[in-house]
């Protein structure tokens, strides 16, 4: 269609609206269960590199670190926009805990 200068405007009857969102899905997992005692465990720090991920785990880190010297210190990184490839959960599954930040 083609308008020309002083020409009304052509009207919609209708707009069509997409909403691309899917249905929730969510599955039950129970809580992993909580060590008694930190002091000698293999804890991994897995840092997703979103911008203040690494600060708070750093700090969080260093904290514990002071409190229980005797930690097992594993520092992983995943990007975030991806799932954890084998190789990082292979280290993880080696650990007692796993400390994840998301640090947006």
């Amino acid at each position: 269609m083609i308008l020309s200068a002083g020409a009304p405007s052509p009207v919609m009857d209708t707009l069509e609206i997409f909403v691309p969102v899917a249905a929730p899905r969510t599955e039950k997992r129970p809580l992993a269960p909580r060590l008694n005692q930190i002091s000698g465990m293999r804890i991994a720090w897995l840092d997703n590199m979103k911008a203040n991920a690494q600060t708070l785990l750093d700090n969080v880190r260093f904290f514990l670190n002071e409190k229980h010297a005797d930690l097992e210190i594993i520092v992983l990184s995943k990007n975030a926009t991806a799932a954890a490839p084998e190789a990082i959960l292979a280290h993880l599954k080696s650990c007692d805990a796993v400390v994840l930040a998301i640090a947006d």
